[in-house]
């Protein structure tokens, strides 16, 4: 004996197999970028810091190196995420979670220990 159950229109089983939970297209490439550039952004603030000419160069830029290191991070990640996305990139969602968890308690660990340090 057949059991047929009869589904509501728009409800969508949902995909169990293993590759439910890649991310790709342009959720997959800017969050890889996000993780990126939340590590290259604690990587200039050490550098602009040590490195004064550096520092004051970026100052001349914008007025303060502060807006000028944002811009850099911003710029940054959109053109990552950009080149990225052409190329197709793809990520377990489960792997991005925990890399974007990663960078930003490292990067927020490494720019604590900087400023308490130095």
């Amino acid at each position: 004996m057949e059991i047929s159950i009869d589904r509501p229109a728009g409800f969508v089983v949902p995909d169990t197999s293993a590759a439910a939970g890649t991310l790709d297209g342009a959720a997959a490439a800017f969050g890889m970028s996000a993780i990126v550039t939340i590590l290259f952004n604690t990587l200039l603030a050490w550098i602009k810091d040590a490195f004064d000419p550096l520092n004051e160069l970026m100052g001349r830029v914008t007025g303060h190196h502060w807006i000028t290191h944002a811009l850099i991070d911003v710029i940054l990640f959109l053109v990552l995420g950009i080149v990225l996305t052409r190329r197709g990139y793809r990520i377990s969602g489960n792997m991005l979670v925990l890399g974007i968890i990663a960078a930003t308690v490292i990067g927020g660990g490494g720019l604590l220990l900087w400023f308490v340090l130095f």
